[in-house]
């Protein structure tokens, strides 16, 4: 969820709704609404050294949106860029299969400003679209916000049957082809550090 939704009414009941289902609810700092996220979706973020430069907002959003489409065409997806009516996480940038009224997300797009550094980046709904439709039903509903659990897509449910890690595989090549990045192991510094502050952002049950 983000920080706007803490001071929804109705917050309580939505993280009590969500960990019913077995999802944790963490805070985030990017904006949008609430989101889920399973084994059968994965993150993305491009993070840069920044000022404030809140005009470039718009491009941002423009270079992640042409990142995943360029990624999808390597797996044969069709897709665009649009909001979906009642989706979760409502935005101009989601990526869609469809359109407004009758189409399905799957992925959605957020960025957060610091003084130091800006990040953009979505979440891939690959499969299990129904679990996260049930979970995104009962905490949208709890904070009295639209949402149609039918507009939850992925790539399964769109026909393509690509797998998992090829999903992965097809974002990365893309990001390899852009900016010429190369993969890393995570050292063991930095999977502490993140161990240790995780709490920081997880909401717990009272």
């Amino acid at each position: 969820m983000t920080r706007r939704d803490t001071r929804r009414e109705g917050f309580g009941e939505a993280v009590r709704a969500s960990y019913e289902e077995g999802y944790p609810v963490l805070v985030r700092g990017a904006g949008g609404g609430a989101t889920a996220a399973d084994t059968g979706t994965f993150g993305f973020s491009v993070i840069r050294p920044s000022s404030d430069d809140r005009q470039e907002i718009g491009r941002r959003y423009d270079e992640a949106a042409a990142l995943v489409l360029a990624a999808f065409g390597r797996l044969g997806v069709s897709a665009e860029v649009g909001e979906v009516r009642d989706e979760f996480c409502p935005g101009d940038h989601s990526i869609r299969t469809g359109g407004f009224e009758d189409g399905t997300k799957l992925v959605g797009i957020a960025q957060r400003l610091t003084r130091r550094a800006t990040s953009v980046g979505g979440i891939v709904l690959v499969s299990g679209e129904r679990d996260l439709a049930r979970v995104l039903e009962r905490v949208y509903t709890a904070m009295s916000l639209p949402f149609r659990p039918e507009t939850v897509g992925s790539l399964r449910r769109s026909g393509n049957g690509a797998a998992f890690e090829e999903v992965m595989a097809a974002l990365a090549e893309e990001v390899k082809l852009r900016y010429g990045a190369e993969p890393v192991t995570l050292d063991d510094v930095t999977l502490e550090t993140a161990r240790k502050n995780r709490d920081r952002y997880r909401v717990r049950l009272c």
